[in-house]
Parts: C-alpha cells; sequence; structure tokens
C-alpha cells in the first residue's frame, strides 16, 4: 500500500456518527438566514456564504388530480403544530423516485437517469411524495422545514458544515452506506428486497487496519446473526483482528463508547452506527436516534449532543475531531441541484449497471466537523474544479490521515479520485468546546416495544417497507416472533 503525507496528525481521535434519512434544506436550510458564516473555505466572492434557504425564494408543484391545475406550494420555515416527525409519512428514497424528485415535477415522471448532464429542477418532491399519500396535510409537509433543531444548529454554526457535500448516488440507504464505507454500491441502485444484505468488497476499517491504528465499531442494537448493522453488511470488516478492532455497544460497560471516551482508551478511528427508527404511515411502531422519518428527531438531537458532550468534557478533546453525516436524503427537500460528474467504481458490477452509469452524485447531505482545530462559524465546499465532496471524500481524507494513499488503498477509482477535506482543520487549536442543550422531552411509548424485545433490528425495518398500517406490521412482527420461538 503506497504512502503519502499525513494531513492533520494533530488529531489523534476520529469519531464518526453517520445519521439517517435528511437533507441540508429540510434540517439546516435556515442555519445562516440573516447573517453570514465567519468563513469560506475556499474563499466564495460573488457566491453565496451559505446556499441554504430563503423565504418566498423556493416553491413545489403539485396536480393532485388529472383534472387538476398545478398549484405552486412554497417551502415553509418550521413545523409548526406538526413538531418534530415533520414528514411523518415516509417519503420514497430509492432510485426511481430520487430522479422523479430531482427531475420530474407536477406534469412528468422521470424514473429512469436522464440523459448526461440534464440540470435537475428538483421540482418533483411533491408530486412523488402525493402520490403515496391519502391525506392532504401530510401531503404538505414534505414542503415543511426545521429551523429549531438545537443540536444540530449550534454545532454546524460553532464549527463547519459543508453545503456542497452530495450523497454518493440518488438512492437510498444501503447503496450509499456501502459508498461511505467501501467507495462502491457494488452495483446495487436499491435496498434488497429484504433489506437484508451483504457488501463483500474491502471498508475503510481495512484500509484503516493496514496503518496499525486501534479501531471502535459502536452500535445500539444487534440487527441479524449476532451482529450490528455495519459489521453485518460489510463482512470484511470481520477480517480486521479483534485485537485491533473493538465491537461493542455503545453505552456497553467498560468497552463501549462512552466509558473508553471517560477512560481515555478510546480506539483512533470509531465509527458509530444509530438505533434504526421506523414508522407506518404517520406512526412511528420503532423509535430510533437516527433522524430517519417519520420517527421523532429529538432522540437523534440526543444522541449528537450526548456523543459531542461525552468527547468536549474528556482529557481527549484537544486531539479529537467528530464528523456528523447523513447517508442520504431520504426524500426530503433541497432546493440545490445535483450534481453531473461522478466517478464510477470501477469494480464489475457497477461496470456492468445498464441503467445507472454512477456518473450522478445524490441530494446534498448536511455534513458537520467539530474539532478545536475546525474555525468557528466556517463553511466549507470543494475546490472550483474539482470533484465535488461525497462520501468518498471522507475515506479518502481518513485515508491520507493515516498516511494512506487513496490510490492504491483498494477501495476503487471513486475512493481514488475523491477531493479531500483536510484544509478545513488548522495545525493549532482555533475553537473551544461550547455547551450544547441537548432535549429532554420524553416520547410516548409506541405500543411496540414489548413485542420488538428480542427482535433484530433488520425485522422492523422489513416491516416497515412492507406494511401498509400499524395492524398489519404488528400482525407480521407477531408472526416473526413466533417462527423463531420468541
Amino acid at each position: 500500500m503506497s504512502s503519502v503525507q499525513r494531513v492533520f496528525p494533530q488529531v489523534e481521535h476520529v469519531v464518526m456518527l453517520m445519521l439517517e434519512n435528511r437533507s441540508l434544506d429540510n434540517v439546516l436550510g435556515w442555519l445562516y438566514e440573516g447573517s453570514r458564516p465567519k468563513l469560506n473555505i475556499p474563499p466564495a466572492p460573488g457566491l453565496p456564504s451559505y446556499d441554504g434557504l430563503i423565504q418566498g425564494h423556493y416553491s413545489l408543484p403539485l396536480k393532485p388530480h388529472f383534472w387538476s391545475p398545478v398549484t405552486d406550494y412554497p417551502i415553509v420555515k418550521g413545523t409548526g403544530s406538526d413538531g418534530f416527525t415533520v414528514p411523518n409519512l415516509d417519503p420514497n428514497e430509492g432510485f426511481p423516485n430520487v430522479l422523479n424528485q430531482c427531475f420530474g415535477d407536477a406534469t412528468t415522471s422521470v424514473k429512469a437517469e436522464p440523459p448526461q448532464g440534464t440540470f435537475a429542477a428538483m421540482k418533483g418532491f411533491l408530486q412523488d411524495f402525493d402520490a403515496d399519500d391519502d391525506t392532504w396535510d401530510e401531503t404538505l409537509q414534505i414542503t415543511k422545514t426545521y429551523d429549531n433543531l438545537n443540536v444540530l444548529t449550534a454545532l454546524a454554526r460553532q464549527y463547519a458544515i459543508s453545503d456542497r457535500f452530495y450523497c454518493s448516488m440518488p438512492t437510498q440507504t444501503n447503496p450509499n452506506r456501502a459508498f461511505s464505507l467501501c467507495g462502491t454500491s457494488l452495483g446495487r441502485l436499491v435496498n434488497s428486497f429484504t433489506s437484508v444484505e451483504q457488501f463483500n468488497t474491502p471498508t475503510l476499517f481495512n484500509a484503516l487496519a493496514k496503518s496499525g491504528i486501534d479501531l471502535g465499531l459502536y452500535f445500539h442494537e444487534i440487527w441479524w446473526s449476532g451482529q450490528c448493522y455495519t459489521q453485518y453488511s460489510f463482512p470484511q470488516i470481520n477480517a480486521v483482528p479483534r485485537s485491533q478492532l473493538s465491537i461493542a455497544k455503545i453505552d456497553e460497560p467498560k468497552i463501549g463508547f462512552y466509558d473508553r471516551v471517560a477512560d481515555g482508551s478510546l480506539p483512533a478511528f470509531c465509527y458509530i452506527e444509530p438505533k434504526w427508527g421506523y414508522g407506518i404511515g404517520p406512526h412511528s411502531f420503532k423509535q430510533g436516534n437516527d433522524y430517519h422519518p417519520p420517527t421523532n428527531v429529538l432522540p437523534g438531537e440526543k444522541l449528537v449532543s450526548s456523543i459531542f458532550a461525552a468527547l468536549a468534557r474528556s482529557r481527549l478533546w484537544d486531539r479529537c475531531l467528530f464528523i456528523v453525516t447523513f447517508d442520504e436524503h431520504g426524500g426530503t427537500y433541497d432546493h440545490h441541484h445535483l450534481a453531473w460528474g461522478a466517478v464510477n467504481p470501477g469494480d464489475p458490477h457497477s461496470l456492468a449497471q445498464k441503467d445507472f452509469d454512477f456518473r450522478l452524485y445524490g441530494v446534498r447531505v448536511p455534513t458537520l466537523l467539530i474539532s478545536p482545530f475546525v474555525p468557528a462559524s466556517t463553511v466549507f465546499r470543494a475546490p472550483a474544479g474539482a470533484q465535488p465532496y461525497d462520501h468518498t471524500s471522507t475515506i479518502a481524507t481518513l485515508l491520507k490521515w493515516q498516511g494512506i494513499d487513496p490510490a492504491h488503498a483498494g477501495l476503487w477509482h471513486r475512493v481514488a479520485t475523491a477531493t479531500t477535506w483536510e484544509d478545513v482543520l488548522r495545525a493549532t487549536p482555533v475553537n473551544e468546546a461550547i455547551e450544547v442543550c441537548a432535549p429532554d422531552e420524553e416520547l410516548p411509548p409506541t405500543g411496540f416495544e414489548a413485542l420488538l424485545d428480542g427482535v433484530p433490528a433488520f425485522v422492523p425495518r422489513l416491516v416497515s417497507e412492507r406494511a401498509r398500517t400499524l395492524e398489519s406490521a404488528r400482525g407480521r412482527i407477531e408472526e416473526y416472533r413466533q417462527v423463531v420461538g420468541l
């Protein structure tokens, strides 16, 4: 494996948290409304210093019936009485629907990749959402955006956020999480029918392990076969010796993330998997802390706050970088057009894919860099003329952090050519830890808690993708319990 000069060697611990299914505009579109960041990297003369939302500037068209006129509905600041479960119907997030959201509109449905370079007007979100909704109030929730997520907002304003960071392809969770750890989805465009699939290809863990550092994978629940989602879905992680890789529940005594932060024994690279949340229609039946619609986002805010507070109050803080990102937009609205020019990963499966050439990035997602080495109130983008930032940019940057050449790390062509973001960090501390107020609201029980006890996490995910009512969901989970003898 070829080496390069290490970047930000002053950082000894990187903690990465990947959350679920929110676009930049949906959760942080109003971040700098009425103000400006202190620093743009690179400098952005003549361009928006933060490309967020502007009241009265963006709208979505809808034609609910063939006899109806097309009506434009403005993008709304705030969620009003709908609170923290907007949208409370899980939007479509698969490959055809994302293309429709970005390239379609109220009268034109787009379900296949358009010609190279086609402009994405981002006008199909409302029409695509309406196709699966029976309630008018819920349909218009796709136009509502959060302006009150205190944790994400405070951290984004104090540290750094990118307003040009795209998920790696215009689709849903599994392919994008595969890109974020492996640099490829192995040609897959959507989650598998069962949602239980594996990507048998080398990962960031495998590449970093060759540098000799300790690694940590911390999770909240078992996904399948006694393993968490990340360990099961990317099986080559298991090739890393257990003497070098710690896998544990995030709050497990002595060996979990929080205790290892407290005692100063945290591995150099830690990846945190959230608790998955799912719902049927406007109802949550499994509340997670991953921000995934239609569940409540406050537990996600609490998770981000808890991880940050643990780091900021520890003796490790002045050597840390905390990365917060989202796997994909999950069907939530974003105004900024998609970017063309992505690099095909080059693995045989991606090269053989006939329905997509992997030249199109997905929708923007929030990505925050939180560290004492990050200048306050920074917005960062890829330099002009470079490949835009996507999930492989983080892989490539972390490889360079350990002196590994991304072009020779065995993680395919997208990683080898990815633009990296090391220039956001400074050589000495320039920022301070802040107090972030975690939400303390107690959420009502969903009524499914006892039924889900002992059930692996893939089951409620599969149920949420197949059932149309809570009654149907309950029946399917009960059937699973009977079959496996729970």
